[in-house]
């Protein structure tokens, strides 16, 4: 009998204790008030909570509904049914109540309020309003929300104690109450850690619009789909970044409506797995082949047109099915990327995948941090995973650029190897005539006319030569010579206009005098070619030229399916009726007065006389060059000699 007594009195002892605690109100100790100087203190504890009605902070006699744990909502509050047909919606308004003890007296501190609640509230420290955001409305209904980037200060009283009071009131977002955490610190260091995520966030925000900036430029200056993907992804991870890591925006332009913020939230849920999955499709087509990609992708428009139009109570409740189809297409991605690795190991999908997995870590850690389930206690990833994965993408980016760049540079080096092949049919020096820097800007019918040397050279006796050898002799006797000619044409500044079997057409756009000096050294160079070819038992060859200097005309003829370069001129059938000439006064070089004469006027230009070696010219007679031909002189030197 006597152990029930005291079993009964210990029983009634408890409960009165507990009672006195519960009319008491909740409380919390901060045991090291100090650390409040130079950290954040997240505080986690119970609440005393009343359902339905705002509590005036001088109010210490109404006894509280319910001890509730914060962060938490009241959709899972254990409410009368009546009450939780309301809560389990979002909707409903409330007081929450705590002191804070142990506080330094007389201090200010500082507590973050966004996303701490969901729509409106209002704050009130130790019997004094100290915040309020939006409209809070005891009939939820009335309420009005808003959000600001800002901070709550409050000062503790002599005895180091804050009683704070918050009325909260929802009346569209899916859930009510506390969103986030409860932290304090004192109001100096939080100024200073708010400057400093401020700069930090600020840098880290501007390289992102800097990267989609980038990348629409590169779209719209390739025509490339690729990188307009990659801006929408980042444009992604941003939406996400300045509105719950960091709300920028409200920091900047703190008149922007919450809803807006709320609605640029939302963007990220579907923006990210849709431009990532055309992203990544864009840069290798192989690992969507079986799944389109814009199949895929689709629901992200639906689910942007309903973002922006729906009022925003029906927004916010498209959340969890745009949760759903984010981590949907991650799932899908990831399982088609492997796919991919395994067959060929691509990089691009290696990236990707690894993309992928951060990404959805991140995501998966917040949604449950706002479902309070804290894996890995009160730590976000979901910013540190954005940074990862945008540096992912950046060095992605960057590999695509320099495999792009390889490909020009290889492309350039073959172009400069067709084009040099283009200029042994087309000479360079032809397209400069034209003002053309290459041949694509070629095109038919275009002409210029140009006073010129034009030289022709032309073997003798070549066809009864040629009858006693053989074919392949022939063509390399050819080759031989025009081998040993062609170059000493180019190095006199001369194009060759065309080749005629054993003949050649040379055109000197710059100087008579480099024509007269190239045929010299032409004959002088068939002096060493005619011993070689007796060296290999081949016959001596020589060769007859013929110089005048007239107007002619150059320029592209033929149709758009072959076309070829053109000289028409009276002149260049003098030349050539020159060379033949040759064949009458057995002449090594002949050439025309006018060719003389512009010759000596370009040496008297730069102060010198005209003289071929000390030998002079032996003008031919008109009648015995014949009457289509014009006075014509002939020029040697001791190395060739005066006969052909």
């Amino acid at each position: 009998m006597k152990r029930l007594m005291i079993f009964v009195s210990s029983a009634l002892f408890m409960i009165l204790s507990a009672a006195v605690l519960f009319a008491q109100g909740a409380s919390y100790k901060i045991e090291n008030p100090d650390l409040l100087a130079k950290e954040v203190l997240t505080i986690e504890t119970q609440w005393d909570f009343y359902w339905g009605k705002f509590i005036g902070p001088d109010d210490n006699t109404t006894t509280p509904d319910f001890k509730v744990t914060v962060p938490g909502e009241w959709n899972k509050y254990d409410l009368p049914e009546k009450a939780r047909q309301i809560a389990k919606k979002g909707d409903g308004s409330g007081t929450f109540k705590l002191t804070l003890t142990s506080l330094k007296p007389d201090t200010e501190y500082a507590m973050p309020v966004f996303e701490v609640f969901y729509t409106a509230s209002r704050i009130y420290a130790n019997g004094k309003l100290i915040f309020e955001e939006g409209e809070p409305a005891e009939k939820w209904e009335k309420g009005k929300a808003e959000q600001y980037y800002t901070k709550a200060v409050f000062k503790s009283d002599a005895t180091g104690t804050a009683a704070l009071t918050i009325h909260v009131s929802n009346n569209f977002y899916r859930k009510g109450g506390f969103r986030g955490e409860f932290k304090i610190s004192e109001n100096e260091y939080y100024a200073k850690s708010l400057n400093r995520s401020l700069v930090a966030y600020s840098i880290f925000t501007g390289l992102l619009l800097l990267m989609i900036l980038y990348c629409i430029l590169l779209s719209i200056q390739k025509k490339s789909l690729s990188n307009l993907y990659l801006a929408l992804l980042v444009l992604g991870i941003l939406s996400r970044l300045i509105t719950t890591i960091f709300p920028l925006p409200k920091a900047i332009f703190t008149n922007m409506p919450f809803t807006m913020m709320l609605r640029i939230e939302y963007m990220a849920l579907f923006l990210i797995p849709s431009s990532q999955t055309l992203y990544f499709d864009a840069l290798n087509k192989k690992i969507f082949a079986h799944i389109p990609a814009k199949f895929l992708a689709a629901p992200a428009i639906l689910f942007c047109i309903l973002d922006f139009t729906l009022p925003i109570r029906y927004a916010n409740r498209l959340v969890p099915f745009m949760q759903g189809y984010m981590f949907a297409i991650i799932g899908i991605d990831v399982v088609l990327f492997f796919i991919r690795i395994i067959k060929d190991k691509d990089l691009v999908s290696i990236m990707a995948i690894l993309s992928l997995i951060i990404i959805a870590l991140g995501a998966t850690n917040d949604i449950l941090i706002i479902h309070h389930v804290y894996v890995l206690g009160s730590i976000k990833l979901l910013g540190l995973s954005f940074v990862i994965y945008a540096f992912f993408q950046i060095v992605l980016l960057a590999y695509l650029q320099d495999k792009n760049y390889r490909k020009v540079v290889e492309l350039n080096e073959q172009l400069v190897e067709t084009n040099t092949a283009y200029y042994r049919f087309v000479p360079k020096e032809f397209l400069e005539l034209l003002s053309k820097k290459d041949i694509t800007e070629v095109s038919l019918g275009e002409y210029r006319l140009q006073k010129m040397a034009v030289l022709s050279a032309d073997i003798r006796n070549f066809t009864a030569t040629s009858e006693k050898l053989e074919s392949i002799q022939v063509f390399d006797m050819l080759n031989s010579y025009l081998g040993r000619i062609a170059p000493l044409i180019r190095k006199y500044h001369g194009i060759i206009e065309k080749y005629l079997g054993d003949g050649i057409i040379a055109l000197f756009p710059e100087s008579a005098q480099s024509a007269l000096n190239c045929a010299l050294e032409m004959q002088e160079e068939m002096i060493e070619l005619r011993n070689e070819f007796e060296e290999r038992g081949m016959p001596a060859i020589k060769i007859g030229i013929g110089i005048h200097y007239g107007k002619v005309v150059i320029g592209t003829g033929g149709d758009k399916e072959r076309m070829t370069e053109i000289s028409l001129s009276q002149d260049i059938d003098l030349a050539i009726k020159t060379e033949a000439a040759t064949k009458t006064y057995h002449r090594p070089i002949l050439v025309t007065k006018e060719t003389l004469s512009q010759a000596a006027h370009e040496l008297r230009a730069i102060g010198k006389k005209f003289d071929f070696y000390g030998k002079e010219q032996e003008l031919l007679s008109e009648d015995a060059a014949g009457p289509a031909v014009p006075q014509l002189y002939y020029i040697y030197n001791e190395k060739t000699g005066d006969l052909l």
